[in-house]
């Protein structure tokens, strides 16, 4: 027992520590990596508390996602990592703070509460708030090493303190290397040194921001309607010119008072257009095939031809002795949209499937579905991205969450060397991969 929570304990460092450079969480690193220069040249008392109040704004959230993961297991609930997405509430919160904060680096208006460093001490409430936010964006992320942790933590046979001593880990590979920046002076001082030039980095970090709210915004559309789609665009464009209007009717250079009026003016008109703009009604999901012919081309115009997920078509499709290669991915999933557009949807994959005849298929995750839940769960993980091929004799290949064209090219080889397209069908066995 104490060797495998030292190797899940290990896992989850270091998984929490690659997630530093997934793309989830990069937006809001790169302001991490902003205010560190900025702070370089204070005393290495003020960069250390600094460290201190990012780690802490991290530990936080990571217990308080255990605290959650903790109850819903207790009352019987099945988990994911990342299935906050899939709550069409939170991505709207999570796009309206990418799109509050991407506006603030653009200098469309100022936080004069904590997130303004106008002095050293003012500072610690924003980077307390920065290790909240990148907890949150590195959640529908999965990295090397993390699958094994997250599974061991949400898995129904871990104890409470288990998936506390995961997520704790999880997180404290997160802040590690900033935390380690901020202690160890020599790593600080190969930052860039403070200048005019920061306020530029500042404004591109605003548009990696608003990039980053644009790509939650596509996985918005997939679960509320057309129309709260645009009453949501209604939402945030009224919520940024109440904001523009705190800057430019409430700024420094008015009195106490006008500035206090205008800034609840401000946030009031926001309230209010919340209140009668946001709709975040689910949309009916649409009717997904059940069945897909033998013939069914893996490439249409240039494309891979993805099947929608259902398991009658994967048993069809094994039984016919024509391997399966799933990918389970979701709209909120940087992960997987970058691996899609990188790796999988390129000219060798699309010849390896017209060559081997293997039926690409997409589990689509962004809301939620017992029925490809169950599926991962077969595969032991919790989170995506997930890619596996089905084999017809019941076995499958699972491949790593991050995968390259080389490996996931091998893996179709492999699988058309096991069971050729013009070769005689094997004997059949699907139960498991099927049910």
């Amino acid at each position: 027992m104490g060797n495998s929570i030292l190797f899940f304990t290990g896992a989850a460092f270091l998984g929490g520590v690659i997630l530093n450079v997934m793309p989830c969480v990069l937006p809001v690193l790169g302001l991490k990596v902003y205010h560190l220069i900025k702070i370089n040249d204070q005393p290495n008392s003020v960069k250390r508390n600094h460290g201190l109040a990012y780690t802490l704004g991290i530990m936080v959230m990571f217990w308080v996602l255990a605290g959650v993961v903790i109850a819903l297991r207790a009352a019987g609930d099945k988990l994911g990592w990342g299935m906050q997405f899939q709550n069409p509430a939170f991505v709207a919160v999570m796009i309206v703070l990418m799109v509050g904060f991407g506006l603030w680096a653009l200098g469309v208006f100022d936080v004069t509460f904590g997130m303004s460093e106008v002095n050293a001490g003012e500072g610690y409430t924003g980077s307390f708030v920065k290790g909240i936010l990148a907890s949150i964006m590195s959640t529908p992320c999965s990295a090397p090493f993390l699958g094994f942790a997250a599974t061991f933590a949400l898995g129904a046979g871990a104890t409470w303190w288990q998936t506390l001593l995961m997520f704790t880990f999880i997180g404290a590979g997160l802040a590690f290397p900033f935390l380690l920046i901020s202690y160890i002076p020599a790593l600080a001082n190969r930052l860039p040194k403070p200048g005019p030039w920061m306020e530029t980095v500042k404004q591109l970090m605003g548009f990696t921001l608003i990039a980053a709210a644009i790509w939650l915004f596509g996985a918005l559309q997939m679960q509320i309607t057309p129309s709260g789609v645009q009453l949501f665009l209604g939402f945030l464009l009224v919520m940024s010119m109440a904001l523009w209007a705190m800057k430019q009717f409430g700024g420094p250079e008015h009195s106490a008072l006008r500035r206090r009026l205008v800034h609840l003016m401000g946030l009031g008109l926001t309230a209010v257009s919340a209140y009668w703009l946001v709709d975040l009604s689910p949309k009916e999901k649409a009717p997904v095939a059940t069945a897909v012919d033998d013939s069914h081309p893996p490439v249409v115009d240039g494309k891979i031809n993805w099947a929608p997920f259902n398991p009658k078509v994967v048993d069809a499709s094994l039984k016919s002795g024509r391997p399966v290669f799933m990918d389970y991915t979701a709209d909120w999933c940087a992960n997987c949209k970058t691996n899609e557009k990188l790796f999988i949807e390129t000219d060798q994959i699309r010849r390896d499937l017209q060559d081997t005849r293997i039926l690409p298929m997409k589990a689509d995750y962004t809301t939620e579905d017992e029925t490809i839940e169950a599926w991962m769960e077969k595969l032991g993980r919790t989170g995506i991205p997930i890619y596996v091929i089905y084999y017809p004799d019941g076995s499958h290949d699972l491949l790593p969450e991050v995968i390259t064209t080389q490996m996931l090219s091998e893996a179709l080889r492999r699988a058309s060397a096991k069971y050729p397209v013009n070769g005689e069908k094997p004997a059949v066995k699907t139960a498991s991969a099927a049910d």
